[in-house]
């Protein structure tokens, strides 16, 4: 029973239980405990989180975090699932005799966050009020930070020459697979740039969260498949050819004559020691856009 995938159908099968939100990933406590062989303090929390090397925490006698921290302390050795704690300032300690500790996430590592490019135009002042007023505002969700080095920057924004905001990619990510430019463009405006930088930003924070798990990229391996029709109702579809995935990276061809639907299918095998349960999302790079997917057809 341990090991069921829990599932909820019916017609509001894609609604939150209990009409909940979504959690808020800087808001959540997370337990202190002491590596007994190191004797460092380590948070069952990591990369799959979204974490890295950098990210600070305000560390709490208790899960009441209405009362001043004893300390601060920053992430370092991030790996899948574990981190450890840090003081930011020699003269901060972590009280030895202290138990019952939890830490809060108060702000995440710069490295972490996506790089913008801008060229200096004083007619992209809506961009640069926009981004100013989404950090104002929005200090703890996924923010651009400009860069002045065009190289380490995901997107530039420009203006095009009938003076609406064009985008060009320059994330390698998705640069490699031909994708340069977004075709479609937005108004020169305050309110346009903060709802595309918001929906980037978020984009490109997501995509590279899932790239950087070592622990899950090399125990879990995923293939995908064409797969044949059922022979009837009562069974399944089944693989047929060759893996399409190489390198991490599947390049379908459909040839729309032959007629018909074409079906494929994704196999994980779990590999690690964890009951690990997949939720498949499909990053679509032309509009920035992110969506579960449940099922491929063509």
């Amino acid at each position: 029973m341990c090991r069921q995938n829990p599932q909820c159908a019916g017609n509001n099968r894609k609604r939150r239980f209990f009409d909940g939100k979504a959690p808020s990933r800087f808001s959540r406590l997370y337990e202190v405990h002491k590596d007994k062989p190191s004797q460092k303090y380590k948070l069952k929390v990591g990369s799959i989180h979204g974490l890295s090397n950098g990210a600070k925490f305000n560390i709490y006698t208790g899960s009441d975090v209405t009362s001043l921290p004893i300390c601060t302390m920053e992430a370092t050795d991030v790996a899948g699932f574990e981190l450890t704690l840090m003081p930011i300032f020699q003269d901060e300690r972590f009280p030895e005799d202290l138990d019952n500790a939890w830490a809060l996430l108060t702000e995440t590592s710069h490295m972490s966050e996506p790089k913008l490019f801008m060229a200096s135009d004083d007619r992209l002042l809506p961009v640069s009020d926009a981004l100013d007023h989404l950090h104002t505002t929005s200090p703890h969700q996924a923010n651009f930070t400009l860069t002045d080095v065009r190289a380490d920057a995901y997107l530039e924004v420009k203006i095009e020459n009938d003076g609406q905001l064009g985008f060009t990619i320059l994330d390698e990510e998705i640069t490699r697979h031909g994708l340069h430019h977004i075709a479609s463009k937005a108004a020169l405006n305050f309110d346009t740039a903060v709802q595309v930088l918001r929906s980037a930003a978020h984009f490109f924070h997501h995509l590279h969260s899932s790239m950087s798990i070592p622990d899950i990229e090399k125990d879990v391996k995923i293939r995908f498949w064409q797969l044949k029709q059922a022979a009837s109702v009562f069974s399944y579809r089944t693989a047929t050819g060759a893996n399409l995935m190489e390198g991490g990276i599947v390049s379908l061809e459909i040839d729309n004559s032959l007629g018909g639907e074409v079906y494929y299918g994704v196999e994980i095998v779990n590999n690690t020691s964890r009951d690990l349960y997949p939720h498949v999302f499909s990053f679509d790079s032309s509009g920035f856009a992110i969506s579960a997917c449940s099922s491929f057809s063509n």
